[in-house]
């Protein structure tokens, strides 16, 4: 038994130190604990077997004789027929009890001659002492040689302890997970340790060989270099060899990490026990931004716009001013969250929060609710867009928190926070801490810019009126203002002279507050606004300069005001303005004279392709193609020319009609000159743009078509010279009324030169009076 006890001993301990030398691992504890029933099993049946089993168990006395007969042949079954006859033979006679009666005294008498010696064996019995007795010298040397050999086999098959092997090597495990470099310790799971990392980011494994002594009393051993085995969900397996990065560490890194993994690490004489499980999650993110804005009241946006936003992008834009409930739903459940801005950081979870100014001065109110709603899905916090420059001059962020129970949620325990400032085109950053105990590494962003109101848009312009004008004149005024949000206010701004304060001046229509878009005279072109010059009295040589200015409803911090360019006119008498005008006449009396000459060219042009068109319409398919090519030009030409005078008759009208607007705006007498001018040039030569010159161009036109088509062409050209012929003598006419009007200003002219010179004369006599008195 103790032969089978020890050789068992060697044969297990044998087994775990060769598994340990390939695997650097404890035997499974199934397996020991399945040894241990065997070997437990095997040693009862051994002793119930060959020591309880003879105890109990009787021997026949048949049994010893057949023994002894075996071992001496010489009693020839006397002795077992002696032993058998002592119970009785059934029907034994006379004869047969005779018979066993000298049986039995022949046995007796070869007994007498048999020693009992001879019986028993002793010669295995002393090999297996032999046997015993070496294996347990063995036993006992190891228990010198390696103390404690016996204690760790008791450990692993005894008692089937989990780890019973005295490593010289081993190793601590941690993660270095980010934003921030943080050690992040493997969990526990039944005896399991795992680690849950978020997919598509790098997974930093660091080994520490412990500083301390061993459970041999020496310190522990540094491998130079560690095994590490990556284990796949397919199967396969990548295996790298890793050198120490420090004394007493080894890193281990895998590149944005997809799926789920095991680690098996070999160091030294250390091994991991069980795999460290890596298991990749969702890292958390934002899935949708919604702001509940409340709009500053200038911007009318509340009753005219949505206040709800859903984000879109990574931006949002708002009017400065404006508070707004955010509401960010996250895609898995969250422990906290963390909003950082420009001036401040906002931290806190599903029962309170915490604001950290950047003077680093941590303000924290006790009556604060979560800033996560109770499934940790939703974060909630309220901001306002202000100024830079307010948003610089708060040192502190004490009176801008003000807790406000949300009285429409169940129980009124949700708070908000009211309008945490933060400063235009600033983002919020949002770092987010989930159940996973995964950190968002690259944090979530949102741009929020602040629009500043933009001051009123001015474009102006005078119409009918011209930089020099006389002390009775009205200034019109047409154009638009504008403004992103709405008008509060418009009108004049008027200077005279060196003047240094501007002098306000009402529209003469009524303005129409909150609008974002007024055109002047009320947008009617033809009415347009006036400003009226006679009021102010002024005198000739003065000078007067007139703006318009608006203002909208801004408060933040004041409405904003635009003053348009003034436009600065100098006062003049009547016959210094007819003067000036009188000018303008002639040029444009030298246009129209001009005009006419063209025409008069087309004309002559086309009675010279006349005859040409003749000749090819009576020649027909054998006429000259130098004939043909030149009638094309000519009408191409010509009806070029017509195009652009037409274009210079308009323009030459509207210059007269500028002239005429003048005169009525300047109020120059008498008012039948501007009626006049306008009855007898701007409209005629306004009809003749519109329908003789129409007429002359088309039917140049068909006779382009008609020369380049190869048709018949004299009788258009014909009626071009007609039609071109009749613009021209009603130029002419319209001419003769230009002359005319402009003796009249001659005459005029010379009146004032006569009254100048006469004045001259006053003046000079008066002097020569005064010098004749001895003054």
């Amino acid at each position: 038994m103790a032969s089978l006890a020890i050789t068992v001993f060697w044969l297990t301990a044998g087994v775990d130190a060769g598994w340990f030398a390939l695997q650097k691992l404890e035997l499974p504890v199934g397996l020991r604990v399945i040894l241990l029933f065997t070997m437990v099993s095997g040693g009862v049946w051994q002793i119930f077997r060959h020591v309880l089993a003879p105890l109990f168990l009787p021997i026949r006395d048949t049994d010893i004789a057949l023994l002894l007969e075996r071992h001496f042949p010489q009693f020839q079954d006397r002795l077992i027929t002696t032993v058998e006859g002592t119970r009785g033979y059934q029907s034994s006679g006379p004869i047969v009890s005779s018979m066993l009666n000298r049986t039995a005294d022949q046995a007796s008498a070869v007994a007498g001659n048999v020693h009992a010696d001879d019986v028993f064996d002793f010669g295995p019995l002393k090999k297996r002492g032999v046997l015993s007795g070496v294996l347990l010298l063995s036993l006992v040397g190891c228990s010198f040689v390696q103390p404690g050999a016996l204690g760790r086999w008791c450990d692993a098959f005894v008692l089937c302890k989990e780890s019973y092997h005295l490593r010289t090597s081993t190793l601590d495990f941690y993660l270095v997970a980010q934003p921030g470099d943080r050690h992040v310790e493997f969990r526990t799971n039944d005896g399991h340790r795992q680690h849950l990392h978020p997919r598509g980011a790098d997974l930093e494994l660091v080994m520490v060989v412990p500083s301390g002594n061993s459970p041999v009393g020496q310190p522990w051993v540094v491998p130079q270099r560690a095994r590490v085995d990556v284990i796949r969900g397919d199967g396969t397996i990548s295996r790298t060899y890793i050198s120490q990065t420090t004394g007493n560490q080894f890193r281990f890194i895998l590149t944005r990490l997809q799926e789920p993994v095991s680690i098996e690490v070999l160091a030294g004489d250390y091994r991991t026990p069980r795999p460290l499980n890596i298991r990749t999650v969702t890292p958390p993110g934002i899935d949708t931004i919604q702001l509940d804005c409340s709009y500053p009241a200038y911007t009318v946006w509340n009753q005219q716009m949505e206040t709800t936003i859903a984000i879109q992008g990574s931006e949002v834009a708002l009017p400065l001013e404006t508070e707004f409930q955010l509401r960010a739903v996250s895609n898995k459940p969250l422990q906290s969250v963390r909003i950082v801005t420009d001036g401040f950081e906002l931290t806190g979870d599903q029962s309170s929060c915490t604001i950290t100014s950047r003077n680093d001065q941590q303000i924290t109110n006790r009556e604060s609710g979560p800033l996560l709603s109770g499934d940790g899905l939703t974060v909630e916090a309220r901001f306002r867009v202000v100024t830079s420059a307010r948003r610089e001059d708060q040192s502190d962020l004490g009176p801008d928190i003000v807790p406000m129970l949300d009285a429409s949620s169940p129980g009124a325990d949700t708070l908000h926070l009211a309008g945490l400032p933060i400063s235009s085109n600033s983002s919020l950053r949002f770092f987010l801490h989930d159940k996973d105990d995964v950190t968002s590494a690259t944090p979530e962003s949102l741009r929020v810019r602040g629009i500043s109101d933009k001051p009123p848009v001015i474009s102006t312009r005078t119409r009918g009126i011209g930089n020099s004008i006389t002390r009775r004149a009205v200034i019109p005024m047409t154009g638009k203002i504008q403004d992103d949000y709405g008008l509060q206010s418009a009108g004049f701004q008027f200077l005279v002279d060196d003047e240094t304060e501007w002098r306000p001046r009402p529209f003469r229509n009524v303005f129409p507050t909150g609008t974002s878009a007024y055109r002047l005279g009320d947008g009617d072109d033809s009415k347009p606004e006036q400003f009226s010059v006679q009021p102010l009295d002024l005198t000739e040589g003065q000078t007067l300069a007139v703006a318009v200015v608006a203002a909208d409803g801004c408060t933040v911090p004041k409405p904003n005001v635009t003053r348009a360019e003034p436009i600065v006119f100098r006062i003049v008498s009547n016959e210094e303005l007819l003067a000036l005008l009188y000018s303008r006449e002639i040029n444009l009396r030298r246009r129209f004279e001009e005009v006419i000459q063209e025409l008069n060219s087309v004309k002559d042009d086309l009675q010279f392709h006349q005859d040409v068109a003749r000749r090819v319409d009576t020649d027909g398919a054998d006429s000259k193609s130098e004939d043909r090519i030149g009638l094309t030009t000519c009408a191409t030409r010509c009806g070029n020319s017509l195009r652009r005078q037409n274009n210079e008759l308009t323009a030459i009208a509207e210059s007269f009609e500028e002239i005429v607007l003048q005169l009525i705006n300047n109020a120059i007498p008498p008012q039948q000159l501007a009626e006049a001018m306008r009855t007898d040039i701007v409209r005629p030569l306004s009809v003749i743009t519109e329908e003789p010159m129409d007429v002359a161009d088309r039917s140049v036109s068909e006779f382009r078509v008609a020369a380049t088509s190869g048709q018949a062409a004299s009788e258009l050209v014909a009626a071009s010279i007609r039609d071109v012929s009749s613009v021209i003598s009603q130029l002419r006419a319209i001419l003769e009324n230009v002359r005319d009007m402009a003796e009249f200003h001659e005459a005029l002219r010379d009146l004032k030169d006569i009254l100048e010179e006469q004045q001259r004369i006053l003046n000079e006599t008066k002097r020569e009076q005064i010098k004749n008195l001895g003054f």
